[in-house]
């Protein structure tokens, strides 16, 4: 019987506990998430921007001009920016590189034969920086040095730009007085640009990708303001040089960014009247339908991105409308990317040594209010890390257990890991972490918060069993009584206590 000689532990929190534990059965066994994506975080760019052209060339993603956090350096180009970042995502590290002849913003930006091209923007002259230019710069990585093209026919801030079949698209935008409905395409062989059958719904700060041989132009605004914005779709055929109207965008954004995963294209970000979006929502060109991600973890608009190796990086961007900036790098790995989770059903084992970690905290007078939020937290926190202690195959997450035993418990590490897999949880294994990571951060290595990300697991979720387990040591030892000894107790009453 499940719950035979729970007598440790208040009874909602165990039927709360075998209702989660049940829920994982009834999904394929703990642990077993429905794939929906995860985001982790990466290494922040060297400074913080908005309304920046992004893109990646040769494995490598440039962050380009846009605003920079006003600074005593950059009040008289009025905070627009020249500056050039390159991030690597092999060694998650940013360096500098040669700036921009000149400083834009609501540029686009694309990669092409292997160059990165800046397209378009605004800049400042005079006092004002919403001055449209038609400026085409090529970046070489190899030399790291930057040449100036032909200019689009259009001058234009706040397009879109994207690479099809080898060729340039510069979409949108707002010329200073109006949305033209220009679509221009520029041929790197002659260095010359061709207009091309014009956008049916002009507009500014809008996103836009090529797939499957098509351009999808997606979302944004009319006439530079965030009260008119749009979730207009409309799809491109170079083939017949016309345009159709898809499925709408469910949520009206601008400020956006795009990027193309195994078919899926992914729009995250923007900004409204009511603030900036967490959103992130995915578009199925064969399907034409959309469907609602995991939301970005920080809301922004003016970003950038760029897809590699199936992985979505979002950079810099407003947190607030209007004039906000941010260095955040933030990256979404896709349902087909992330990492995969045994879904056997969970020994009666493991579901004891979790239900005798409460029954400890709950002698030691420490668990959070039953049914609360907090209680709930812990019970699942409880049972997804030891979900992924046991089968995640990330290298980090091993490597993270076995340094925590070795250095807790020395000769013994080797018995009490074994014990752990046997059983679960253990209080000596769960104090070998909780101690560890006071000085070892969880969450400081990409590998281990994308290897956590995947078992739905956030940094709160285990400063709360950090949190609890160390309040009940004290509490207990305050009466004179060792953790070790009450887990063991307890841990005899639970399912698999007698195995």
């Amino acid at each position: 019987m499940l719950v035979g000689g729970v007598r440790g532990i208040k009874r909602s929190v165990v039927l709360s506990l075998l209702m989660v534990l049940w829920l994982g059965w009834a999904n394929g066994g703990l642990g077993a998430i429905p794939d929906q994506g995860h985001w982790i975080t990466g290494a922040p760019a060297s400074t913080k921007r908005t309304e920046v052209a992004v893109a990646a060339v040769n494995g490598i993603i440039y962050v380009v001009g846009g605003f920079s956090a006003p600074s005593f350096s950059n009040l008289l180009g009025l905070t627009v920016s020249k500056r050039v970042e390159a991030y690597n995502p092999t060694k998650d590290k940013w360096t500098t590189k040669a700036p921009l002849p000149l400083g834009l913003h609501h540029a686009g930006a694309a990669e092409l034969n292997g160059k990165l091209y800046v397209v378009g923007g605004f800049t400042a002259a005079g006092f004002s920086i919403w001055n449209p230019v038609n400026h085409v710069f090529t970046y070489d990585p190899g030399r790291d040095e930057w040449i100036e093209r032909a200019g689009m026919p259009t001058a234009r801030g706040g397009l879109a730009v994207v690479n099809l079949e080898n060729k340039l698209y510069a979409i949108g935008g707002y010329d200073g007085e109006s949305n033209p409905n220009a679509v221009e395409m520029y041929d790197p062989i002659t260095d010359s640009w061709a207009s091309v059958g014009p956008l049916p719904t002009p507009r500014d700060h809008l996103t836009a990708v090529s797939l499957g041989g098509r351009i999808y132009a997606i979302g944004g605004r009319v006439g530079l303001s965030y009260r008119d914005n749009l979730t207009t779709v409309e799809e491109y055929d170079p083939a017949h040089d016309q345009w159709k109207t898809k499925a709408n965008m469910p949520t009206a954004r601008s400020g956006i960014t795009a990027g193309v995963i195994d078919g899926w294209i992914y729009v995250v970000g923007g900004e409204s009247v009511g603030g900036t979006f967490h959103a992130n929502e995915r578009y199925s060109p064969r399907l034409n339908t959309w469907q609602a991600m995991p939301p970005m973890p920080t809301a922004r608009h003016g970003l950038g991105s760029a897809v590699l190796d199936q992985r979505f990086y979002v950079i810099s961007g407003g947190p607030t409308p209007g004039g906000s900036y941010s260095d955040r790098n933030e990256i979404f790995i896709p349902p087909a990317r992330s990492p995969s989770i045994k879904t056997s059903r969970v020994p009666r084992q493991h579901i004891g040594s979790v239900m005798a970690l409460l029954a400890v905290f709950e002698k030691a007078q420490v668990l959070p209010p039953e049914s609360s939020p907090e209680a709930n937290q812990l019970i699942r926190a409880l049972i997804q890390f030891q979900a992924a202690f046991l089968k995640s195959s990330s290298p980090a997450v091993r490597n993270f257990f076995s340094a925590a035993v070795e250095a807790q418990l020395g000769e013994r590490a080797g018995a009490v890991s074994q014990a752990f897999h046997e059983i679960g949880w253990t209080s000596e294994t769960l104090e070998a972490l909780v101690d560890y990571s006071t000085s070892h951060s969880l969450w400081n290595q990409p590998d281990l918060r994308e290897a956590f990300a995947a078992y739905n697991l956030k940094p709160g979720d285990w400063e709360i069993v950090q949190r609890t387990y160390l309040m009940a040591r004290r509490q207990l030892a305050a009466k004179g009584q060792d953790l070790h000894a009450v887990f063991a107790s307890r841990r005899q009453e639970m399912p698999g206590g007698q195995c």
